[in-house]
């Protein structure tokens, strides 16, 4: 029986709790748990050895006590005596020590303790059990309504003081869910709820719970604000409040409900004292959201202020396109900018870093957003610099993207340059992890003065653009999208550099050679190819990416 009672789970969450009371309320190393001596919550503190308490000494040496010590008798425990006023809602406690026995009486005194009567000793701790629910009674009706209000966390919890220390100790063998005190009396066992002693989830100090008592813990939770703070409905008290308001997330919720209403008057208030931050609560995790609100419901006047803030200095609307909550509200206010004054101050503040902020994570979006809402204010000096830098762009991760939006915004002679120069450097591009992209978006743009462009500069490369990876797609869309004669000028390349073999056993050039036999199929450039694969049959039949060749050329697709 005691095997199985010492692995219960809930035998070992007490013994951890107990294991922590002497060190939050002592400082010293208590392995043992307290006892209750007295039921009176006004007892003077404990003299141990001598007077009226040194019968309990004598009956704890008697009873022969292990406290979790087998075969260990504490003849003469060492004790510590705790006094009443440190525990408010209990009463005094003992604390036995687990070190060498020591001995604080005489002899003969002690063999006079050792010889009292064992039924006395009972008839004392009844007294002290009854006590003890008194006690109890007492407590759950003063803190009763306080527990009320959090029923699921502390439902169950309360219990007498130091009852539960003791008695869980001499648990009945009869049954798990009783306990046996000294006098044989069995009751139930009263429990603690897990997530208050193991957990915390009310981010509560578990120390300060053991240390005060549950009735402490209970007038803690009493004045604890679980809410947010709540806010006036009007500004008026919240007066030079409003840019602190602003970088808190209630405060900032408050302030963009007083937006929604559109009240002139409070949209006023709140611009006049957050206009002199306007740059800090862009880049706020919370303020960005006041901001981007604000340029929605703002006069143009307020805008303008906005705008004529944030691009006086050099630099600055660089560095808040680039930060991950400003370039949120510099796109909010790409959208709402309306006069050209406006515009320009926006344009001569970013063209001196369109660069930097096409290859950055976050600026990328705010150019996008320009080639969307500004043109063709823009056009004039954002299409010359991506011209000028077209390659270092289009090998980028974010450039190749707003590469390929200037592309499709682009218009008339910025567009003919634009293409001219990215086709001129096709055989470096296609080849690169993001280039390719750019180099397979013009061909979709089916220019066949840019399709033959690209053609002529890839030419007499197409083997060894065949069997790589990013190279190969742009390879098969030049097979699908160039006319018969260039078609047939790719296919005879392949086969008459010598290679044709290695290309069709290759994991990219495979499909380079099932692509030219489904796009060249009806002309003489599809029988050459034919001869050629039909010569390899043998080899191609031993390979998985040979397997694949064969298989296209008996499709009958």
């Amino acid at each position: 029986m005691d095997h199985r009672r010492r692995n219960d789970p809930e035998f070992d969450e007490f013994e951890k709790l107990l294991g922590e009371i002497p060190k939050v309320t002592s400082g010293n190393d208590y392995t043992s748990f307290p006892i209750c001596f007295s039921s009176s919550r006004s007892s003077p503190d404990l003299h141990l050895p001598g007077g009226d308490d040194s019968t309990l000494t004598s009956a704890f040496a008697e009873g022969n006590f292990n406290f979790g010590m087998p075969n260990q008798t504490l003849e003469f425990p060492r004790v510590m005596s705790i006094p009443a006023n440190h525990f408010p809602s209990s009463s005094p406690c003992v604390y036995f020590r687990n070190a060498q026995p020591q001995r604080y009486m005489p002899s003969s005194q002690a063999h006079h303790h050792q010889a009292l009567d064992h039924h006395s000793h009972i008839i004392h701790w009844r007294n002290s059990q009854e006590g003890r629910v008194r006690l109890q009674e007492e407590e759950e009706e003063q803190y009763m309504p306080v527990l009320e209000q959090y029923p699921r966390q502390f439902k169950g919890m309360y219990t007498a003081p130091g009852q539960e220390h003791f008695d869980y100790h001499h648990r009945a063998h009869d049954g798990d869910e009783s306990l046996r005190s000294l006098d044989g009396v069995v009751s139930k066992r009263m429990y603690y709820p897990e997530k208050i002693l193991m957990r915390s989830p009310l981010g509560l100090n578990t120390a300060k719970l053991i240390n005060y008592g549950v009735g402490d813990l209970a007038m803690s939770l009493n004045n604890l604000t679980l809410q947010p703070p709540k806010y006036t409905n009007s500004l008026a008290e919240t007066k030079g409040k409003i840019y602190q308001m602003a970088k808190d997330q209630h405060g900032c919720r408050f302030l963009q409900r007083k937006f929604a209403e559109r009240d002139e008057n409070d949209i006023e208030i709140i611009f006049n004292e957050i206009i002199d931050y306007i740059s800090e609560l862009m880049v706020d995790p919370f303020g960005n959201y006041l901001v981007q609100k604000l340029l929605e419901v703002c006069s143009q006047d307020q805008r303008m202020q906005i705008v004529h803030s944030i691009t006086r200095k050099p630099g600055v609307l660089i560095k808040i396109s680039c930060d991950m909550h400003g370039t949120r509200v510099v796109q909010k206010m790409v959208e709402t900018v309306k006069r050209r004054e406006e515009i320009a101050m926006i344009m001569s503040a970013l063209k001196h870093g369109v660069v930097i902020l096409i290859k950055n994570v976050n600026g990328n979006h705010v150019v996008q957003r320009c080639l969307q809402y500004l043109l063709p204010h823009c056009e004039m000096f954002l299409f010359e610099v991506v011209i000028s830098n077209c390659v270092d762009l289009a090998t980028d991760q974010h450039g190749c993207c707003v590469l390929q939006k200037c592309l499709g915004y682009s218009k008339g002679e910025q567009k003919y340059r634009l293409v001219f120069e990215i086709a001129s450097n096709a055989l470096l591009l296609s080849q690169h992890p993001f280039g390719n992209y750019v180099i397979q978006y013009i061909l979709d743009l089916q220019l066949q003065w840019a399709i033959n462009g690209i053609l002529e500069m890839l030419e007499g490369n197409y083997t060894e653009l065949s069997m790589q990876k990013c190279s190969s797609n742009v390879v098969e869309k030049c097979l699908r999208l160039s006319d018969d004669k260039h078609r047939a000028r790719i296919i005879r390349e392949l086969i008459n550099f010598g290679r044709l073999d290695q290309v069709m056993l290759d994991p990219y050039g495979n499909y380079v050679v099932q692509s030219a036999l489904k796009q060249s199929k009806g002309t003489t450039a599809y029988g050459l190819l034919v001869d050629a694969i039909t010569l390899h049959v043998s080899s191609l039949r031993t390979n998985s990416y040979g397997k694949k060749v064969l298989s296209a050329l008996c499709s009958k697709k």
